[in-house]
């Protein structure tokens, strides 16, 4: 693009044009409508452009915290990075109001996904509007409500409007690549993190000031904030969290990129590029000592591995000399680890049973869920807490959406999975590699989710749903695609729209 066009040019003056007056009345007012105008302006833009809102999206997620971080650091004020915090939400609204668009200029009907999706979003929205419908003992505290919907009925919407939203099938490459080069970057930070630990813990506590972000901007209590930090503060034994700040988030995000690679070596098994992010990323998933995460890598790269009618066993010989030479430098190096249960890892191992447990008894307890709000990350938020049997804590995603959401949110829930997953795999069988990555990827996320909650954070769902949406574009269906030459691995010649 070699500039603007004229109209965005004067879309992007508003908020120039609307603070110079306002200026003339308070500085406060002037900092209001600034943020105002500048969220709309972007909202517009991204609106028209929601393959760029995508590729803005998975670039901007993983970092938010330590970018934000940072920015506080040098002195750029709480109120404007309070409103920067909310760019993820505004770049899903603009992919989600893209996609209803398409429906309604093409006339588009629903399908079985659609359908699914949108009964489970319906079910969350139930909750946040009338939280006592089907739980006596739901909040009735706002902010946890809005905080637990945005948690449970993004991603899917995210996946609907970025399976609807017109975007170019060449965007396809574009999102893998960015996948790649978000995934290196945060595999190298983690390794080096392995390496520096201390100058790595210092650095977040001292020099990027997560800390007084989370305190002055997020506006966490300080024990949350305690919790949070739980893996920087704590070392020994290490367990690398990378810019998440969470092993559980940092392996699921491995788990992400390690499909994408592999898929893509099997593809184009003569760019090395893919070599070096299948190793970082497979490193620093071993080295946060999250085995379900372990498993869910290992499980997924077998599956890529094995031959098939469209990629013979020829075609990934190179994806099983890569995984062998892996497979004897990782195995010497477990003993003494997590993995085979030392490093409390038994105790850890039965702490997840009891949890699970848990959170089955929950189910029987409340089978119609317990409230909006009642999962890990929001519970703590609220006064009047509400853990009936340990119901937060259930340690496993499906158990997860059950105990807060009821059945009548796990049927769709459930429905949507299972559409997509079999969607994915009849694309995939045609030669879609976005379409490979992305439900090896969906299938590892919901292996390593038996064991802990995956779909509460944003970084990895959120990209994880965006990919999958494109995955499976009804704006393109991948059988066009084909047609035009678009199923195979190549450079990117054309821009995102």
């Amino acid at each position: 693009m070699s500039g603007l066009p004229s109209r965005d040019a004067a879309l992007w003056l508003v908020p120039v044009v609307l603070a110079l007056g306002a200026f003339l009345v308070s500085s406060k007012a002037a900092e209001d409508i600034i943020g105002a105008s500048l969220a709309i302006v972007i909202f517009v833009f991204m609106m028209n452009r929601p393959g760029v809102a995508i590729i803005t999206l998975a670039v901007y997620l993983p970092f938010e915290l330590l970018g934000l971080s940072l920015l506080l650091s040098v002195h750029v004020p709480s109120t404007l990075l309070r409103g920067a915090a909310g760019l993820k939400e505004l770049l899903a609204l603009a992919i989600l109001v893209a996609g209803l668009r398409a429906i309604r200029d093409n006339r588009r009907r629903l399908d079985r996904i659609d359908i699914a999706v949108l009964a489970y979003v319906a079910a969350v929205t139930l909750y946040l509007v009338v939280p006592h419908l089907f739980s006596p003992v739901a909040t009735t505290q706002w902010s946890p409500r809005i905080l637990a919907w945005r948690t449970d009925a993004a991603y899917p919407l995210i996946f609907f409007g970025a399976r609807h939203a017109p975007i170019g099938p060449r965007l396809k490459e574009q999102f893998m690549r960015v996948v790649l080069g978000v995934g290196l970057i945060v595999a190298l930070l983690g390794l080096y993190q392995r390496l520096q630990p201390v100058q790595w813990s210092n650095f977040i506590l001292h020099n990027a000031h997560v800390v007084p972000y989370e305190l002055n901007v997020l506006r966490l209590a300080p024990q949350t904030v305690g919790t949070n930090l739980g893996y920087i503060l704590n070392i020994n034994p290490l367990r690398v969290s990378s810019v998440f700040l969470s092993p559980f988030d940092m392996g699921d995000f491995m788990v992400l990129v390690t499909a994408v690679a592999a898929v893509r070596i099997t593809q184009n098994h003569r760019s090395l590029i893919n070599y070096v992010v299948l190793a970082a990323s497979l490193g620093a998933n071993f080295f946060t000592r999250s085995r379900s995460d372990g498993l869910a890598a290992v499980v997924i790269l077998v599956l890529i591995a094995l031959p098939t009618s469209r990629h013979p066993l020829e075609g990934r010989l190179r994806l099983i000399g890569a995984l062998l030479v892996a497979a004897v430098i990782v195995v010497p190096s477990l003993g003494g680890t997590r993995y085979v249960g030392a490093q409390g890892g038994s105790v850890s191992a039965t702490g997840h049973l009891t949890e699970i447990e848990d959170g089955l008894r929950v189910f029987a307890y409340a089978p119609f869920g317990l409230g909006l709000g009642a999962q890990p990350g929001v519970t703590n938020r609220i006064s009047a807490g509400f853990t009936v049997l340990g119901g937060d804590v259930s340690d496993n995603s499906i158990l997860q959406v059950v105990d807060e959401l009821g059945v009548q949110a796990l049927v769709p829930w459930l429905f949507m999975l299972g559409f997509v997953l079999v969607s994915l795999k009849r694309r995939a069988s045609r030669g879609d590699p976005l379409a490979a990555a992305m439900g090896f990827a969906l299938l590892g996320v919901l292996i390593a989710g038996e064991y802990h909650h995956a779909f509460l954070t944003f970084p990895l769902p959120w990209t994880l749903w965006a990919g999958v949406g494109l995955a499976l574009s009804a704006d393109r269906p991948a059988a066009d695609e084909e047609k035009a030459g678009l199923s195979t691995v190549r450079p990117l010649t054309a821009g995102v729209r």
